[in-house]
């Protein structure tokens, strides 16, 4: 079983999510589609040193989505090419879960490809709900299993409420801002429900 984190939209705190789980389960890490210079799978490095990390299947030049960095590059994304058969990993999405990889596939169709449950991150915002149950509503109409979703940044009692009210999902932890990451991730134990995937 996989898990795959994606994102109310970008720069939401994926990949410091994924790392936090990794490093205290010690399983792998994998983003299939990388794009622009910054590598995520550095972040990983830096937060969680001990984790497995498998390459990249594309690393696009430009940091913009799958399809706009592929055309810049003149690649033509395969999907074929984005089949593996994988096992006890966290899987990194590009993005929100409706990006575009190429016409008519979307990052909500790669996850499909794998057996993983969906983890949903947001950043803790004005605009937080909306987005969050945007990105529930097309999970659930695509019949992608969701375990949860994960804010980063303090949220309000009620704004939980309600965000767990309306996507029938449960908040499973809120990773707080901190000038020291590594510690603050270190202090938070990842919820069983994440942790039962990989057992």
């Amino acid at each position: 079983m996989n898990i795959f984190v994606t994102g109310t939209d970008t720069d939401v705190g994926k990949t410091t999510i994924a790392a936090w789980i990794c490093q205290q389960l010690g399983v792998a890490y994998w983003k299939p589609i990388q794009t622009g210079n910054m590598r995520d799978s550095e972040t990983v490095k830096i937060l969680s040193p001990g984790t497995k990390i498998i390459d990249e299947v594309y690393g696009l030049s430009a940091p913009l989505s799958p399809y706009d960095a592929a055309k810049i590059d003149n690649i033509s994304m395969d999907g074929e090419l984005l089949r593996r058969r994988i096992d006890n990993t966290v899987i990194e999405g590009a993005g929100g879960i409706l990006v575009p990889i190429k016409f008519g596939f979307y990052m909500a169709d790669l996850l499909k490809l794998y057996n993983a449950k969906a983890i949903v991150v947001a950043r803790s915002k004005l605009g937080v709900i909306n987005h969050i149950l945007m990105t529930i509503e097309v999970l659930k109409a695509r019949n992608i299993d969701i375990l949860g979703i994960i804010v980063n940044g303090q949220m309000e009692e009620n704004i939980k409420q309600t965000i767990e009210l309306f996507s029938g999902s449960k908040i499973l932890a809120h990773i707080p801002h901190s000038n020291d990451l590594n510690g603050t991730l270190r202090s938070i134990r990842v919820p069983s429900e994440i942790r039962e995937v990989f057992k």
